[in-house]
């Protein structure tokens, strides 16, 4: 028993590694503009499928793959922007962008099944087949990788939001867009390179996950769904709770399939449901206080 539940954490922290990357694109591009993507999971399976072709197809290293798939997705964010939120954010009070987030996300996945099949591909792992031995269970290196590079990005992002001076440009968007402009930060610029993030985040996320899994056009919905409970459950505004949020959620529905794998979803979201019933705002979530 003691041997599954040490695997369950390992595996738990590694897939919610991966949530927790993705659900930064959901705050990035929130704190920003106010707008989510749902499509960032047909962004992870492109990130998977593109990386596959250079790693397997074209023979590249692994680590060009992984850079592929960040820019590809990358410049997707941009497409994204122009042609699915720009239009509709013109508008004031407009939630149009979740329908048509939701499109390209449809549109993603078709476009997937036309170029790569429906069939689900083996993605072959750099480090090969073999566990490493860490306590009494054998790990997979390319869990322990994916934990390393997700939450590695996740804190150089964090790095570069607070540090650098593109960074600090696009949390005064944040913060005031309006003072932003009036300060002659280019405002709309900044927008877009939110869901170059956002889109290029959810790419990294898929290249890594793959090997542990499959990588195919239908492997994206599922971790979107997860990763925007992620969000919700650490605070849709607090990055560190999301990534908190992410871990609690993978390492979660791990230890709950030991128990019963047919409803480890299930009992995972039941778990967020009466989580969240207690504090509305997440995790690390700031109440709002409204002046009457």
């Amino acid at each position: 028993m003691l041997l599954k539940l040490w695997q369950a954490l390992i595996s738990g922290l590694s897939v919610g590694s991966i949530y927790a990357l993705i659900a930064q694109g959901y705050y990035i591009t929130y704190i920003t503009t106010g707008a989510l993507n749902f499509g960032q999971g047909e962004f992870l399976m492109i990130g998977a499928l593109f990386g596959l072709t250079c790693y397997v197809v074209l023979g590249l290293p692994y680590a060009l793959a992984i850079l592929g798939a960040v820019l590809v997705t990358g410049l997707m964010g941009i497409v994204l922007e122009r042609i699915a939120i720009r239009p509709v954010m013109r508008h004031a009070l407009s939630l149009s962008w979740v329908l048509s987030t939701v499109a390209v996300s449809i549109i993603l996945k078709n476009a997937a099944v036309d170029l790569w099949g429906p069939e689900q591909i083996k993605f072959p792992s750099p480090f090969g087949e073999g566990v490493v031995q860490i306590g009494p269970a054998g790990i997979f290196p390319q869990e322990l990788f994916i934990i390393a590079v997700a939450l590695g990005t996740v804190f150089a992002i964090q790095i570069f939001l607070r540090r650098s001076l593109l960074g600090k440009a696009l949390m005064a968007v944040a913060f005031n867009r309006n003072a932003a402009a009036v300060m002659g930060i280019n405002v709309p610029r900044m927008v877009v390179l939110a869901f170059v993030l956002s889109s290029a985040l959810a790419g990294l996320g898929g290249i890594l996950i793959a090997p542990i899994t499959f990588a195919w056009a239908y492997m994206g919905t599922v971790p979107g769904i997860k990763a925007f409970a992620a969000a919700i459950f650490g605070g849709l505004e607090n990055p560190i709770g999301i990534l908190i949020g992410g871990l609690i959620i993978g390492v979660l529905e791990q230890l709950f399939g030991i128990i019963n794998s047919n409803l480890k979803e299930g009992i995972t979201f039941l778990f967020i449901l009466l989580a969240l019933a207690i504090r509305p705002t997440g995790l690390m979530g700031r109440q709002e206080i409204v002046k009457v």
